[in-house]
């Protein structure tokens, strides 16, 4: 490995799409970035993959003209995966928001895997890419039929540019009720309706599957020999991150439009189905105890689209907090840790007035999600905010106010998940910690009351639901 070589890392998120060159240091060099959003024209919704392909293959032309790529690996968002054959999609990349017919829940609800078993609730549509995969397979037998893999998304990425099909872990087991994490063994629905054949062999998160195609090769001006790795989910990739800056041992908040919650030291057994903890499998196969909220996209909803300076944003926490103004979920389809919240959010007390008092009421908001998914998680070590909320100074701020006992820190990168896909690239050959993860502490707000509306919010939340 050359010292001006370079990783291409291909991000897929939810809101947006992103290709990043970093260092073998996990060191952010240049991104380009785009927007986000599904194809609305099938008989579901999907995953743009027509807008999406060329479009990144646009920007590794374009970033390869200024720096020495000598590998490319893919991360995106859970619960997305794609029926393939050799020529590629047999099917639409169904998107996990995509509105499912009035069948799928019943059916589902009969032969889906249990919560003790996959360690992830039953959600609307197709949140769940095994409600996805029944769906496909009732309404679309021929295509289905035709299906020789079903790959994760990732690992869809790596095999449309040139790599082996492959299954990878990570991937598999993000909330896709396709795994079994205490059992290690694909879930009972896989079982069931004989799937096992459509899942090809396991390949771990920074293995070399490959190398560039041809024709991917000619399509970007990049060289047949720019190595191909397996990839992985987009908030493990973040977490290995900080795995391989040797801080395992920190909570990591990996945030962005879902929040993820990520402690290693919290068993699995006596997990509560309605707190919205899940069961994560990290890079290295081993099981996460994990929360997993909407908080993004909720706080976006509330903060609306004029941000303010996080200043500006605490000075209007403290009127909030005086007047007794709150933001109860939930403000999106999914429930988050209040079982039967989903759809149901509302305001209690003064409405805010200006976008500073929107923007707090966002962050308290987050703040208070956050705080509980933490003691949900039995989270007693240092905590660090990677991703979107990482720049979100006031949301910091209140966190860890609510948090006196733990340090938390906010990640100086917002690209903390593709900066962690990056350093998967020569990880079997790296003998020591990266220091290229930079933390700054949080400053607890001195907010009067801050604590005790915490408190009183959970059980107003607890008992509207």
């Amino acid at each position: 490995m050359e010292h001006d070589d370079r990783v291409a890392v291909l991000d897929l998120g939810k809101t947006n799409i992103k290709v990043l060159v970093a260092n073998r240091f996990g060191e952010p060099i240049e991104a380009l970035s785009y927007p986000n959003a599904p194809n609305t024209s099938g008989d579901y919704l999907a995953i743009d993959l027509e807008r999406i392909e060329p479009l990144m293959l646009d920007a590794l032309a374009e970033l390869g003209q200024r720096h020495r790529i000598r590998a490319i690996v893919a991360t995106t968002h859970g619960c997305s995966g794609v029926l393939v054959d050799e020529h590629g999609p047999v099917l639409p990349a169904m998107d996990y928001e995509a509105q499912a017919p009035d069948w799928l829940g019943a059916a589902y609800a009969e032969i889906g895997p249990s919560y003790s078993e996959v360690f992830c609730s039953v959600s609307g549509g197709a949140m769940r890419p095994a409600q996805g995969l029944l769906w496909q397979q009732r309404v679309y037998p021929d295509a289905f039929q035709r299906a020789k893999h079903f790959l994760m998304m990732p690992q869809y990425f790596a095999y449309w540019l040139g790599g082996r099909p492959v299954t990878e872990i990570s991937s598999l087991a993000a909330q896709c009720h396709l795994w079994n994490p205490l059992r290690s063994g694909f879930s009972s629905i896989v079982d069931r309706m004989g799937w096992q054949g459509l899942f090809p062999a396991f390949a771990k998160a920074g293995e070399v599957i490959g190398t560039l195609s041809p024709a991917m090769a000619e399509r970007t001006g990049l060289s047949q020999d720019v190595q191909i790795l397996a990839g992985a989910h987009d908030s493990n990739a973040n977490f290995f991150r900080y795995k391989a800056a040797g801080l395992a041992d920190r909570t990591v908040l990996s945030t962005g439009t879902w929040m993820i919650g990520f402690n290693r030291g919290r068993p699995l057994e006596d997990f509560s189905e309605s707190r919205a903890m899940v069961a994560n499998v990290d890079v290295d196969g081993e099981p996460i105890a994990s929360t997993l909220t909407m908080t993004g996209r909720e706080y976006a909803i509330l903060a609306g689209d004029h941000p303010v300076s996080d200043d500006r944003a605490l000075v209007a926490a403290a009127k909030l907090l005086a007047q007794g103004t709150l933001a109860l979920p939930s403000f999106v389809d999914d429930p988050g840790p209040f079982l039967g919240s989903g759809g149901k959010g509302d305001l209690i007390g003064p409405q805010p007035v200006n976008d500073a008092e929107r923007g707090a009421l966002g962050a308290l908001y987050a703040a208070f999600v956050a705080d509980l998914c933490l003691d949900v998680l039995g989270s007693t070590t240092p905590i660090v905010v990677d991703g979107g909320f990482a720049t979100n100074a006031a949301f910091g701020a209140l966190l860890a106010a609510l948090r006196p006992s733990q340090p938390v820190a906010m990640s100086r990168s917002k690209d903390g998940t593709a900066l962690g896909a990056g350093l998967l690239w020569g990880r079997f050959d790296r003998s020591k910690p990266v220091e290229s993860v930079v933390l700054d502490a949080a400053t607890p707000a001195a907010l009067s009351g801050l604590r005790e509306t915490a408190l009183r919010w959970r059980l107003l939340a607890d008992a509207k639901n």
